[in-house]
């Protein structure tokens, strides 16, 4: 007696979770680049932690230059009063970090994952397992590292 239609549905749906379950028992996010399959370019983080550097150093700066007394003006009028030229740090740190922005790295923000070739993915230790059991019954050829 063969099994009604719905019955055979139901058992591909079956089969499919536990395929599913398997291949997530052998395979992991990479652990370098948490599945993403790329890496930040280290060119590129070194430009931005120089570039926020020179931002907060502006910053301070200016709330420096904000801050301090204006001679004949009492302190409750200082928000109104009229704003005094930066001083000299503000401007070479504004064109420091003009020059910054110029010398952007060539290379790409992000590269290729070295450890997961790109894939994103890595083999659990099950997954390492079921790999030498296929090369050594020849189904896979083992890579060279």
């Amino acid at each position: 007696m063969k099994p009604a239609r719905g019955d055979r549905t139901g058992d591909r749906a079956a089969s499919a979770g536990l395929l599913s379950r398997l291949l997530e028992a052998l395979e992991d996010d990479c652990a370098v680049c948490g599945g993403t399959g790329s890496t930040p370019n280290e060119q590129w983080l070194a430009w931005h932690r120089r570039a926020g550097e020179l931002i907060a150093v502006a910053q301070a700066a200016r709330r420096a230059h904000e801050w301090r007394p204006v001679p004949g003006v009492p302190p409750a009028a200082a928000p109104e009063r009229v704003a005094a030229a930066e001083p000299a740090i503000v401007t070479a740190v504004e064109r420091a970090i003009d020059d910054h922005m110029r010398a952007r790295p060539d290379e790409p923000e992000e590269e290729r994952c070295t450890a997961c070739r790109g894939l994103g993915k890595e083999l659990t230790p099950a997954g390492r397992e079921f790999a030498e059991v296929l090369a050594r019954h020849g189904f896979v050829r083992r890579e060279r590292d």
